[in-house]
């Protein structure tokens, strides 16, 4: 991987892109330089670069692995050669944001500032790990994150709006890090979208979005919107329409608009929980209001929070068992107590009931849709 003069980079301008070469930076203090081999494209970047957000940088991609071409003076610990990944969002450092404020993976060389090496966003990849599949560490860790903000409120049933990456890793895992018995009911704009969650995560029920909701839902439920931004409010709306005070918890991974608010959230400033969550350490800034019936907990999405903390927070936030669950078999409205929590991983070779549908073997794990990489451009050294 040698250091040109010049590389290769998918430059933005306006609502185009073109393919340019451009300067490389030396790494200075504290910096490191990196080689990306696989980027896939979010849903962030795409509203970037339609000039829905008006974030300044010039190249985008934050999802992605790369191995490290050079490092400057004061990284200790890191290696020309080694294989790595980039948290994307700084917990203490607004000024650095992957592909937002700063430049990002969509380039043949990527230069990731002291600040961000220092705050341990730059951490190793194992060699065995297929390229394509490590651009999901960073989606992967936005839903676990999510799905433990959405935990602390128990609810019977999670609904996912948005049947993209997110939408689906969210249905997928639900069952792992929210609750084993959870009901999982995903949301689906497209008749394809509905196929592929039926296909591939048969444990979830999959419904369109101009179907009624009520019947799917038991007990309370907690909302997890994984949009476009755009489709926040109008998914949070159509929800607590549908469902009114059976909603417990609302998680918009997507994000908001600025100064969103819905007249169904009087006095509710969602955008402000947003900003609330772009920085600082675990636990997240939630909102919680009430109303007639259960009060609300509302949690911003920060991005991932600090890859690193992600593992160190999952004991304390734990899922709590609810006090009742429904019943697996005999449906909404006939309940029992339910057990005592044991987060212990059960024996390979026991059976348990998990409401799921006949044939369905827990320890089948069914990839979620591939994410879009770069075309026209290889991103290797």
């Amino acid at each position: 991987m040698p250091i040109t003069a010049t590389h290769r980079a998918i430059v933005r301008h306006g609502t185009t892109c073109r393919i340019e070469e451009v300067p490389t930076p030396d790494p200075g203090e504290g910096e490191l330089l990196l080689a990306p081999e696989h980027v896939s494209l979010c849903g962030t970047d795409i509203q970037i670069l339609r000039g829905d957000r008006d974030d300044p940088s010039s190249v985008v991609g934050h999802e992605g692995a790369a191995r490290i071409v050079a490092a400057g003076p004061g990284t200790d610990g890191f290696a020309p050669g080694d294989r790595v990944f980039v948290n994307p969002t700084h917990p203490g450092d607004p000024s650095f944001l992957l592909g937002h404020n700063v430049p990002g993976l969509f380039q043949q060389r990527v230069l990731i500032g002291a600040s961000a090496v220092r705050g341990g966003l730059v951490s190793s990849l194992p060699e065995d790990l297929p390229a394509a599949r490590a651009t999901l560490v960073e989606p992967y860790a936005v839903v676990r994150y999510a799905l433990f903000c959405l935990a602390t409120s128990a609810p019977d049933t999670l609904v996912v709006r948005g049947d993209g990456l997110t939408g689906n890793l969210a249905a997928l895992l639900a069952p792992r890090f929210l609750f084993p018995t959870v009901r999982v009911v995903v949301v689906h704009r497209t008749e394809a979208g509905l196929e592929w969650t039926q296909a591939h995560v048969p444990h979830a029920v999959s419904v369109l979005a101009d179907d009624p909701l009520a019947p799917q839902v038991t007990g309370s439920v907690a909302l997890l919107v994984t949009t476009h931004r755009g489709g926040t409010v109008p998914a949070v709306e159509a929800t607590l329409t549908a469902l009114g005070e059976r909603v417990v918890a609302i998680h918009p991974l997507g994000g908001v608009p600025p100064r969103a608010t819905t007249s169904l959230l009087p006095g509710v400033d969602l955008d402000g929980v947003r900003r609330a969550n772009t920085g600082g350490p675990w636990p997240p800034a939630t909102t919680t209001f009430t109303r007639p019936g259960p009060s609300v907990t509302l949690s911003g999405n920060r991005g991932v929070s600090n890859l690193q903390l992600l593992a160190a927070a999952e004991a304390p936030c734990a899922p709590t068992a609810p006090p009742t669950r429904p019943h697996p078999r005999h449906g909404p409205g006939t309940r029992r107590p339910a057990p005592q929590p044991d987060h212990r991983r059960p024996h390979p070779h026991r059976r348990r009931r998990t409401g799921r549908p006949p044939g369905h073997h827990p320890g089948q794990r069914p990839r979620p849709p591939a994410r879009t990489a770069t075309a026209g451009v290889r991103l290797g050294a």
